[in-house]
């Protein structure tokens, strides 16, 4: 079983603690040769990659309408397929215009709706995660299943392209692709050490990138330059119209996904990792409500 099997596994029941801890980066740890490191963080954000179901979207061409010869049918109109690409840069142009007033905490919520099925030999069960990150300084705090919020001690600002950044180093970002491009191959060349990413530096980079758009915030511009880099990568096509937007895949050999992405917002919705696996992303955005504080677990 490899790292990204195990993953899913782990995570078919209700996570405990330290899975929620680990499996937080274990998503870019995933795209590691070296054994994956574990992070000092505590509230969650996973999914495991692999094969990614198969769809068709369709859009009619516009064109000036020519007079039929008598007696003729009308001729069908020949569907266009949108690529990748156009989706995703659609996706970045409506991202870019969006308005972003922020609150005190960036508030995530994932969701694994479950199926039911035996998956390596554990029932596929519903699982949720949650967390926020304040604003000030990238304080973590992780949901409990009552309801409250976890204290991470350990936590400390935000983390992206496999390093941590300040709020203020976020909003600061470069907005362009080639650039943004740049930062995650640095991370990927100081994370690995110089060891070659196991799915290519294309497929590290779109998986750097995915982790981006939901995880942590990024003013809209940004987020735009994100999903133009993501468009820019030879591996992504279009997998069709799925429930929440459009499909696009990732072909990174044995760990493709679909990334979902809703194109009147701009936001991912959905990571589909297989026909019968996807990740929701319920919520990520900005709250100035945090529930009760809670210490965390002793070890």
């Amino acid at each position: 079983m490899d790292d990204l099997e195990s993953l899913r596994v782990a995570l078919a029941k209700d996570p405990s603690q330290d899975t929620v801890d680990e499996g937080r980066h274990r998503l870019m740890n995933a795209a590691r040769r070296p054994a994956p490191r574990r992070r000092g963080l505590l509230a969650a954000g996973v999914f495991a990659l692999g094969a990614s179901a198969a769809a068709v979207i369709t859009l009619l061409p516009s064109a000036t309408p020519q007079p039929a010869p008598i007696g003729a049918r009308p001729a069908a109109s020949t569907p266009v397929q949108l690529t990748g690409r156009q989706i995703l840069l659609a996706a970045a142009d409506t991202a870019q215009r969006a308005a972003e007033e922020p609150g005190k905490y960036w508030h995530v919520v994932i969701e694994h709706p479950g199926t039911g099925k035996i998956l390596k030999g554990r029932e596929d069960e519903t699982w949720r995660a949650e967390w926020w990150y304040r604003r000030s300084d990238g304080h973590l705090f992780g949901g409990t299943p009552d309801g409250k919020a976890m204290d991470n001690p350990k936590s400390g600002d935000f983390w992206a392209f496999d390093q941590s950044f300040t709020y203020q180093e976020l909003q600061e970002l470069p907005t362009d692709p080639a650039a943004l491009k740049e930062l995650a191959l640095k991370g990927m060349r100081e994370g690995l050490k110089g060891e070659p990413p196991r799915i290519g530096e294309d497929g590290y980079v779109a998986l750097s990138m995915s982790y981006l758009l939901y995880d942590v915030p990024i003013p809209p511009q940004v987020r735009a330059g994100v999903l133009r880099a993501i468009a820019g990568l030879p591996i992504v096509s279009n997998t069709g119209d799925v429930d929440g937007g459009h499909g696009v895949t990732v072909d990174a050999g044995d760990s493709s996904y679909t990334l979902v992405v809703d194109p009147e917002t701009g936001l991912l919705r959905s990571i589909v990792t297989s026909p019968d696996y996807k990740i929701d992303i319920a919520t990520a955005e900005w709250t100035d409500d945090l529930p009760e504080v809670v210490p965390p677990t002793a070890e």
